[in-house]
């Protein structure tokens, strides 16, 4: 997905989230719904951190964050919000 990643359509980020968390095993199907409520615990935040982290670059799904702002598109507001310009990524 890693295209220009702080400019993705909210829409495709908010798909890349929910898919991602469908992996992860969790029940979710849209931007209401809560990473914990759906079945997250701390094992599979830090996993969805680590696979934001792959995809767009450091810092951009930081732990308190989600910890505290756990509804989907509160995670997909925090991507949009972290995530460096395609650019700035160092390699």
């Amino acid at each position: 997905m890693s295209e220009t990643n702080n400019h993705m359509e909210p829409e495709k980020l908010l798909a890349w989230v929910v898919d991602e968390c469908k992996q992860l095993g969790l029940r979710v199907t849209g931007g209401e719904d809560d990473f914990f409520e759906a079945g997250g615990t701390s094992l599979t935040a830090v996993k969805l951190m680590e696979r934001a982290e792959r995809e767009f670059g450091d810092d951009s799904l930081p732990p308190d964050e989600l910890f505290t702002e756990s509804r989907i598109a509160e995670i997909v507001a925090s991507l949009q919000r972290n995530t460096k310009p395609a650019d700035a990524v160092a390699d």
